[in-house]
Parts: C-alpha cells; sequence; structure tokens
C-alpha cells in the first residue's frame, strides 16, 4: 500500500505543480513581498518600542506556537470508490495512513519555521534568551505538529466524537504544558515534554486503532473538505474544474442595472454588469480583493506604505476584472447582435472604471480613518484617482488589444 500511495501522490503533485504556476504569479509574489516587507517593518517598529521582559510576551508567543500547529491537515488523497475498492486491503491501510503521515509533515512545518523564526525577536525581547534557542523551538514545534498528525490519523477511525474532542483536548492540554515549559522554565524542557508527549501518542492510539475499523466514509469527505479548500483558493488566480461558479438571482441589485438605459449602444454594458452582479467568479474576486485591502489598510499607519499599498491592489483588481471581455465569447447569439464589436471594449472599460472607483472611494474611507495625518491621507485619495483615471484610459484599451492579438 505504501507503492499505492506513491502512486497516488505523484498524479496529485502533477496536479498541483499545474496550478501552481498560475498561483504563483508575477503579481502574487509583488503583493507578497509588499505585505511581507510591510507588516516586517511595522513588527520591527512595534518590538522598539517594548520594554524588557516584556510581560505579555510569552502568553503571546504561546497561543500563537498554538495557532501555528493547526496548520495542515492529513492528505489521506482517499476517493470515492476506495470505500469499494480498497476496502479488502484495510489490514494494510495503516501502511498507506503512515505514509500519508510523513508527506504531511513537511508542508506545516516549513510554515512552522518561517513564521516562527519571525517570533522569535518577541521572544527574545519577552525571555531574554538568545536566538540560538530557536532550534529547540522549532524541534517542539516540530514534534507536536507530528503527534498532531498522529491524532488526525486516529480520527480517521471509527470512533465518536466525544472521544476525538476528549484526545484533542488531551493533545492541546500537553502541548501548552510543553510551550509553556519551553517559555517559562528552559528551552530544552519543550523538546523534552512534546518528546514524551508523543510517544505517549504513539503507543496508545496504535492499541486502540488495533481494537476499531476505519471510518471510510468520514476519511473520504475529510479528504474532499480538504481539496475542496485548496481548490478555493487556487480559484482566485485561476478558473479551477473542481469548483464551479454560482449564478444567483439577486433581485436587490436590480436597482443598479436598471441605471444602464435598455438601448442598444448599452448591449454588452448591460450583459457585462449583469454577469458582474449575478455570478460569483469576478464579483467574488472584487469582494474578496477589497475586504483584504481593507483589512490591511485600517491597520496601517505609515504613509508610504499605505499608499503602496492601496494602489497596489486598485491595479490587481483592475487586472483580474479584464478577463471578464471574454465572458461571453462562447455565445454564438451575442455574435448575432447588430452591435459593432468596439462596443464590447467600451463596455468593459466603464465596468472597470466605475467597480474600481468604488474601491478607490473604499480604501480612500480606511486610509482616512487610520492615517493620523489629514493631507497624507489626502494624499492617497488622489493618487488612487489618478492611478484609476489612467488605468480606465490607457492600460484597458491597452491589454484589450493584446488579448486580441
Amino acid at each position: 500500500m505504501s507503492g499505492f500511495f506513491g502512486i497516488r501522490l505523484a498524479r496529485h503533485l502533477k496536479k498541483m505543480m499545474k496550478y501552481m504556476r498560475y498561483v504563483f504569479n508575477d503579481h502574487f509574489i509583488l503583493v507578497c513581498v509588499f505585505l511581507l516587507g510591510g507588516l516586517g517593518f511595522y513588527y520591527s517598529q512595534v518590538l522598539k518600542t517594548l520594554p524588557e521582559n516584556f510581560i505579555w510576551g510569552r502568553p503571546i508567543v504561546l497561543v500563537f506556537w498554538l495557532v501555528l500547529l493547526q496548520i495542515g491537515r492529513i492528505a489521506t488523497l482517499a476517493e470515492e470508490a476506495d470505500k469499494v475498492f480498497i476496502l479488502p486491503k484495510e489490514p494494510e491501510m495503516n501502511t498507506y495512513l503512515n505514509r500519508a503521515i510523513r508527506y504531511s509533515f513537511w508542508l506545516p512545518i516549513v510554515a512552522l519555521f518561517l513564521m516562527g523564526g519571525m517570533s522569535m525577536p518577541l521572544v527574545v525581547v519577552s525571555t531574554g534568551w538568545a536566538f540560538s534557542t530557536f532550534f529547540y523551538f522549532i524541534v517542539m514545534l516540530g514534534i507536536l505538529k507530528a503527534s498532531h498528525l498522529r491524532l488526525q490519523k486516529y480520527e480517521l477511525y471509527q470512533v465518536t466524537s466525544r472521544e476525538r474532542s476528549l484526545w484533542f483536548a488531551v493533545w492541546l492540554a500537553t502541548s501548552i504544558v510543553a510551550i509553556g515549559l519551553s517559555l517559562y522554565v528552559l528551552p530544552l524542557a519543550g523538546p523534552l515534554a512534546a518528546g514524551v508527549q508523543a510517544v505517549l501518542f504513539y503507543l496508545v492510539l496504535k492499541k486502540k486503532e488495533a481494537a476499531v475499523s476505519l471510518d471510510w466514509e468520514l476519511m473520504v469527505q475529510k479528504e474532499k473538505n480538504r481539496m475542496h479548500r485548496i481548490y478555493q483558493f487556487i480559484h482566485l488566480f485561476t478558473d479551477v474544474p473542481e469548483i464551479s461558479s454560482s449564478v444567483k438571482r439577486r433581485k436587490f441589485l436590480d436597482p443598479l442595472l436598471n441605471k444602464i438605459k435598455k438601448t442598444s449602444q448599452n448591449t454588452y454594458l448591460y450583459l457585462y454588469a449583469r454577469s458582474f452582479l449575478r455570478g460569483s467568479e469576478y464579483s467574488g474576486l472584487f469582494i474578496r480583493l477589497v475586504l483584504v485591502a481593507g483589512v490591511i489598510l485600517f491597520f496601517l499607519k505609515e504613509f508610504w506604505i499605505s499608499m503602496g499599498v492601496s494602489v497596489l491592489f486598485i491595479y490587481l483588481i483592475g487586472f483580474q476584472l479584464i478577463p471578464i471581455y471574454t465572458q461571453f465569447d462562447y455565445m454564438v447569439m451575442t455574435h448575432l447582435y447588430p452591435v459593432p464589436n468596439g462596443q464590447k471594449k467600451q463596455a468593459v472599460g466603464k465596468l472597470v472604471t466605475v467597480l474600481l472607483l468604488v474601491a478607490a472611494i473604499l480604501f480612500s474611507l480606511f486610509v482616512l480613518i487610520a492615517l493620523p495625518d489629514f493631507k497624507e491621507a489626502a494624499m492617497v485619495v488622489v493618487a488612487l484617482i489618478v492611478e484609476v483615471l489612467l488605468f480606465a484610459k490607457f492600460y484597458v484599451p491597452y491589454r484589450l488589444k493584446k488579448m486580441e492579438a
């Protein structure tokens, strides 16, 4: 069964790699670099204001590390047909699931290494220990994550929800003890306590698993849920066949559509506006990006970072909306409309301009609230308006011309 998991894993990785080139595009990397740079700058400024032996530092780090340990679920790669075709192989599924645990361990450990490293300055300020103690902390977090995955494997068996909750409570309590010992007593005490926890979990859960059968329905459903979350994330960047866009009536938005005169000059504008408001593909993307940018801008106090983030998100929203131009290309009837082809470009330009202005107004409100200096906030507002006008006047026609080439 280990080889069988390897075959499925190779197929899964091949599929994910196909999507990753769309996710990690230049724009996403640019946003990540900008956001991480801004957060790093803000974090460093906050650390400078903290007193020595900051009393709340250790509890904050403890909670932060516990949250980090929740990252990553066991990837069983189980499929619907397994309930029938793999069922006779259940006695060998332990090997299969152990391989799944090993595969599922590496991505969380990378996240723990990066995020745990980011929390080290706060640990140093709070405890007075050296940065070299990070080695003990990362070993402890890695062991705790391994036992967390081991617990997730046990939850795939036919056990009651009460027992699942009980074992998770035991894991959580022992993890708090291990992290607490490492932060309050001695860094080396954390890995030792985590090691004891991992050994006990391994021995006890192995014995309990031998007495029960796998819950195939639950295992398949958990894997479906896990993959659905991954596809939802990828869907932010590209179309995913596994995620279908929904269409809803949304009658309450009819007043907005009624503002568009029903004349032949507005044929495509009406179609694009209706598609945006009733579909979830572009409206969902627009709402998500506006919310993300709004939350970031609300907490930013630095003028240049606010300026950069708001300008960058306006560009990203506009860039992601332009493909709506091809929304009706597959409909034969639209090609019979007695309207000039140039009307499509004008309609997309108008729609993108209106939506970017709405986003710019919302961003301006957040900036005006967050920035302490009104003049600096006003400069950001002016920059956003200028950007929207330039984007609609020059960049949208350029991109549409390139799409037709």
